[in-house]
């Protein structure tokens, strides 16, 4: 019998039966889990905390295959905050949905998690714009998983990109310049290319000072879920564009 002993985040919880549930849980060392929790949905559970989306918390799960059973669950820390306001929600919900869908079963990520849990401690705890950690997180999964976005040339005549002159490349998941528009394509503004640029070379403890507005925030969205479905061949729900 497997007996794990890990931290982790829970990204999602699906009923199972009338008082269980399924949650899947990211973790630095075992990648994706998916745990059984009995009794969970009973009004005295004592584990009724991780039974929940954005509970961080140390795990022991037991049993053999791919399901097991969480044996206990002690809280290190809720982000539960996050969904008190709707943007953050919005965001935090779509940074679980990537990190859930790009993780590997029982295999280890220690830097898709430590991501997450940055990401997630930022939308937490500080001010920062929700639209620009998600982008923040979503740069980093790019580069993690070997699709790190170029953002510097032209993807085919090679030229350095102008903030005036850029478009995103709806089929591919690239920019490119107006001289080489491609067929399909999304216009993004020079700031948001600016933007993505900076956020590249920052922590997420250095974003609370950069300020988006609504077009460029529906721009992060257009990107992220464009390149996301390219590379990995799925549609992120948690994004509305």
């Amino acid at each position: 019998m497997q007996q794990i002993l890990t931290q982790g985040v829970v990204t999602r919880a699906i009923d199972y039966g009338e008082n269980d549930k399924i949650v899947t849980i990211i973790t630095p060392e075992h990648g994706r889990l998916s745990g059984l929790l009995r009794g969970v949905k009973k009004v005295t559970a004592k584990m009724k905390f991780a039974s929940q989306p954005f509970c961080f918390a140390q795990f022991k799960l037991i049993g053999r295959g791919d399901l097991l059973t969480v044996a206990n669950a002690t809280e290190i820390e809720n982000f539960f905050d996050i969904t008190q306001d709707y943007r953050a929600t919005v965001a935090g919900s779509a940074i679980l949905e990537i990190a859930d869908s790009v993780s590997l079963l029982q295999e280890p990520d220690k830097l898709l998690f430590s991501g997450l849990l940055h990401a997630l401690k930022t939308l937490a705890v500080t001010e920062t714009d929700p639209d620009v950690v998600l982008m923040r997180f979503a740069l980093g999964v790019f580069k993690i998983t070997g699709y790190a976005m170029n953002l510097k040339t032209c993807k085919n005549c090679g030229k350095a990109l102008s903030s005036d002159m850029v478009r995103f490349d709806a089929d591919t998941g690239e920019f490119c310049c107006i001289h080489c528009s491609p067929t399909r394509y999304i216009p993004i503004s020079g700031r948001t290319l600016e933007i993505m640029q900076n956020l590249t070379k920052l922590q997420f403890a250095e974003l609370e000072n950069i300020v988006i507005n609504d077009t460029e925030a529906h721009e992060f969205h257009q990107i992220i879920r464009t390149n996301f479905a390219i590379r990995f061949g799925k549609d992120l729900k948690s994004i509305a564009v």
